[in-house]
């Protein structure tokens, strides 16, 4: 890395380092990075040295136990010195997937991000998050309120029918009662949205960040980008919610893709777009590993059974065994619940789909029978060849699939050095 621009950074759950890499490719100076995660500041500790030359502040106590003008004091930072601060903040309630408990705890961690945001008033604050944050609502009822309690109970429920669900599943002896108690649950989870949705407490989430933004006073914007847009070879999304403090009368501008074809194409764009090279594939992306480097620990697959590798050879590239249960011999026949996710063999010619690891590891490699390592994920990914994760496989796994992609965070960074560059030429 060049010597830093003096533009400064703070971040949030800042995970095993994608986001915060970004920026600091761009030459960002830290201040402050958190994570209540201490294995995911590891990596980021040991992959990025110049973080103790810059004297930043490492921090792994949980955001909610963070008071912010302490914090501030601490730091020796005044109101309004930060240049960016980056909250990639944790997106599990928001993700599309599962029960989406409108009291889940984790549905709030914005409000406690924001507060510090209150309290440093940064030229630029960015929030990062999956796209199911778009279209999320949150309950924001007391304490002494009946219905947060009925919520509760209720998904409680579905969350112990869920766990018992799986087990049941294992040993194929889901019975047509228990079909039918699933179906009672679904009803009162219905009824009971319904009920929330009545609610004069029941508000949507980017509504309520704009809101807290404009009242500690920031102009906001919002937009979906795309990673596959930046270099990375990964279709995966994100919402990335900008806020530029009012009295920078400059407007943010979100990075113009670099790479695009009709498979991650949007119709807000313009079609002019279509004319730029093709995004990079996953074979793109293993082709720059070093195969013969047996010191990789990140780069060992995983020791399947036998009948696990059998089951991968009846997946045929970018396709998923779910739809070819019918050629599997009996022998190998697995439930539908788990023919997803790393039973899917990746397209070697295009971005792959976002990596997610499920059972702890991720999808199958294009033309090998055995999931991809976590080497492969994290090039994917658009991490360095050298990037070291740390932890158990299945945290390392994890930290790459929770990460936001470095090229992706990198675009971002350009923009606001932009920005940043126009309001301090401004006011010299």
């Amino acid at each position: 890395m060049s010597k830093n621009t003096g533009y400064t950074i703070f971040e949030t759950f800042v995970g095993a380092g994608g986001s915060h890499l970004g920026f600091m490719q761009e030459n960002f100076r830290t201040i402050y990075v958190n994570d209540f995660v201490k294995e995911c500041l590891d990596p980021l500790i040991y992959n990025n040295p110049n973080l103790k030359d810059e004297k930043a502040y490492i921090d792994n106590t949980s955001i909610l136990n963070i008071s912010p003008k302490d914090l501030r004091i601490f730091l020796n930072v005044q109101k309004g010195d930060i240049d960016v601060f980056f909250g990639g903040v944790v997106c599990k309630s928001f993700s599309l997937a599962g029960e989406r408990n409108p009291i889940d705890e984790r549905n709030y961690l914005y409000h406690k991000q924001l507060e510090l945001v209150k309290e440093f008033m940064p030229k630029i604050s960015i929030i990062e998050n999956v796209p199911g944050m778009i279209n999320a609502k949150i309950y924001i009822g007391d304490n002494n309120d009946n219905l947060k309690d009925e919520i509760n109970l209720l998904w409680q429920e579905l969350e112990n029918y869920k766990g018992r669900k799986a087990v049941l599943r294992k040993n194929n002896s889901i019975s047509e009662e228990f079909i039918q108690q699933g179906i009672k649950l679904r009803d009162r989870k219905k009824k009971l949205l319904k009920k929330i949705e009545d609610s004069k407490n029941y508000i949507s989430v980017l509504q309520d960040i704009k809101n807290i933004y404009n009242s500690i006073g920031y102009k906001v914007y919002i937009s979906v980008l795309n990673s596959a847009w930046y270099g990375a070879a990964t279709k995966r999304e994100r919402v990335i919610i900008v806020a530029v403090r009012n009295d920078i009368d400059i407007p943010f501008t979100y990075p113009i893709p670099k790479f695009m074809d009709i498979s991650i194409y949007k119709n807000n764009l313009p079609k002019e777009l279509l004319d730029l090279p093709n995004p990079k594939t996953v074979n793109d992306a293993l082709a720059t590993i070093d195969y013969s480097n047996k010191n990789d620990i990140d780069n060992i697959p995983m020791n399947h059974s036998e009948k696990t590798v059998e089951r991968f050879k009846y997946i045929p590239e970018g396709d998923n065994i779910a739809n070819h249960m019918d050629k599997i011999p009996e022998n190998l026949k697995i439930s539908k619940f788990y023919s997803r996710g790393a039973t899917m063999r990746l397209n070697g010619n295009e971005p792959s789909p976002t990596l997610v690891p499920g059972h702890s590891n991720f999808p199958v490699h294009p033309r090998e029978n055995r999931s991809i390592t976590v080497r492969e994920a994290t090039t994917i990914t658009g991490f360095p060849l050298n990037y070291k994760f740390f932890g158990t496989h299945t945290k390392r796994c994890e930290h790459v699939g929770n990460a936001v992609p470095p090229p992706l965070a990198r675009a971002i960074a350009v923009e606001c050095k932009k920005l940043l560059d126009s309001y301090y030429n401004k006011n010299k």
